[in-house]
């Protein structure tokens, strides 16, 4: 499934119970951010930002989306930077799947013995 949200297209597809998130834009490659321009109030928060775009893009308010049992929380702050929000219940990797940072969701399960 994709959404548009301002700038950027968020991808996402749902596999062995794991949910894998892109995120992309017209305007130019994006790339996920470690350490954000302004910090995150949630402990839980990722976020994107488009390279070599010559206009930020305008800042946008939170909205939530679900996806089966899986939700996050999307905004665009004042520096054009796409603020992901996830759930503290959730174990998240970073890996590039076809030259795009990606990341993986998933729910946290206790080891079997």
């Amino acid at each position: 499934m994709q959404i548009t949200y301002g700038p950027y297209k968020i991808r996402t597809h749902e596999l062995d119970n794991k949910l894998a998130v892109q995120v992309t834009s017209d305007f130019g490659a994006t790339q996920m951010i470690e350490e954000a321009h302004e910090a995150h109030d949630f402990p839980n928060g990722i976020s994107f930002n488009i390279e070599n775009i010559s206009e930020k893009p305008e800042a946008k308010g939170l909205k939530r989306y679900s996806f089966g049992d899986y939700t996050f929380i999307l905004g665009i702050n004042y520096n054009g930077e796409l603020c992901l929000y996830h759930s503290v219940q959730l174990y998240v990797s970073k890996k590039v799947i076809d030259n795009i940072d990606t990341l993986t969701l998933a729910f946290l399960s206790e080891p079997k013995a």
